[in-house]
């Protein structure tokens, strides 16, 4: 660190963590980025990037370095209830790429950005005094920056106290990739509505396709863990036989904003806040919270005056995508409900007036853009 120079620790390298790292250090930052897993590494995740989040993407990652990475981009929507399905055009393109890439390209792309990457590099606690933030690693180093950056996804070490973030209760998220034959291949993004839960479908690289579900937890114990067989009574295609990876489970984080122990403590992504993991919010936030505080410290004003800015412009960005993606969960796992809408989600013009106004809260893009329904 030469002198003057301003520094941080992070610990967590998932897609908010490194957001942070690449800007800060892009910024000339002293940047450590702390992470406890080895990567690659799988992730409950839908592998879905909100539309809302490309700029953020593509200001790491450019579009070229995506598609040499086996990333693509997803256009297209399909919502589906039993045997019935509406296909639309998104009102603009989202990128899909698997955890297992997209977390390794970042993390080596705060590597080159100037980034201090230490992993696997567990974290045993972090406090903050009025001049430095000191964190402790599980092999005894104390490590000191200026400040220290929560990005763990729950805030585990954010002072002795620490608020964790809460996760949805009675929810599960599961998460496994498939390899589906050449008649189930996919090039848009699937939903699927069904009692107690909702399952997302989308193509990613190397051939594969994600599978993510979020589900009451009182299905999963009913079938005694045995997620093939919890799959194929929501997807009846289903066929274990397509499975190529293991299952993934954890829980839904569900949260409004909450706010840091000390000045000298900031927190991002999903140990900021959580929102439904519904159309990529997850990422989307994640991406968007990281580069938003390296914006607000690389201006160099008080640190109090960027607790105050990042928390207004945090709470702004979920005022309406919280409501908008918790309501659009509650429809999803009701089918009954579902089925009233159905016949006005048919039509193209009744049904732009149902989903634009939810584009429009989550910032997906412009929905004035309208299509002829693929109704089956």
């Amino acid at each position: 660190m030469t002198e003057g120079q301003r520094s941080a620790i992070i610990i967590g390298a998932g897609p908010a963590g490194c957001s942070a790292a690449i800007h800060l250090a892009r910024a000339n930052w002293d940047v450590t980025l702390i992470e406890a897993k080895p990567f690659p590494r799988g992730k409950v995740c839908g592998e879905f990037i909100s539309p809302a989040a490309t700029t953020y993407l593509e200001a790491l990652l450019p579009p070229d370095d995506l598609l040499r990475a086996g990333a693509r981009q997803v256009g297209s929507f399909v919502l589906e209830r039993g045997r019935r399905a509406i296909t639309w055009p998104m009102p603009a393109p989202a990128w899909v790429l698997s955890r297992r890439t997209l977390d390794t390209l970042l993390v080596e792309r705060a590597a080159d950005a100037g980034a201090n990457v230490l992993q696997p590099v567990v974290v045993s606690r972090s406090e903050c005094t009025t001049d430095h933030a000191h964190v402790t690693l599980r092999d005894g180093r104390t490590l000191a920056a200026d400040i220290v950056i929560h990005a763990d996804g729950r805030g585990r070490f954010d002072g002795p106290s620490a608020r964790l973030t809460p996760m949805r209760p009675g929810v599960v998220g599961l998460k496994c990739h498939l390899r589906l034959p050449s008649s189930h291949a996919t090039s848009a993004i699937h939903i699927r509505s069904v009692r107690g839960a909702y399952v997302g479908l989308v193509a990613i690289e190397d051939g594969l396709a994600t599978l993510a579900m979020t589900v009451r937890t009182a299905l999963v114990q009913r079938l005694a863990q045995d997620h093939d067989a919890l799959l194929a009574s929501l997807w009846p295609a289903y066929d274990p036989a397509w499975r190529a990876t293991n299952w993934l489970s954890s829980g839904i984080a569900s949260s409004s904003y909450i706010s840091p122990s000390h000045m000298r403590s900031f927190r991002v992504g999903n140990a900021a806040a959580a929102v439904e993991p519904v159309g990529g919010e997850g990422i989307g936030l994640a991406l968007w919270s990281g580069a938003t505080l390296a914006a607000l410290l690389a201006r160099g004003v008080e640190l109090a005056t960027v607790q105050h800015s990042f928390a207004a412009l945090y709470r702004t960005r979920l005022r309406f995508r919280r409501p908008a993606c918790r309501s659009a969960a509650f429809v999803l796992e009701r089918p009954a409900l579902m089925a009233m809408l159905w016949p006005a989600l048919t039509l193209a013009p009744t049904r732009h007036v149902l989903i634009a106004p939810w584009y429009a809260m989550t910032g997906k893009g412009d929905t004035a853009r309208r299509s002829k329904a693929c109704a089956t």
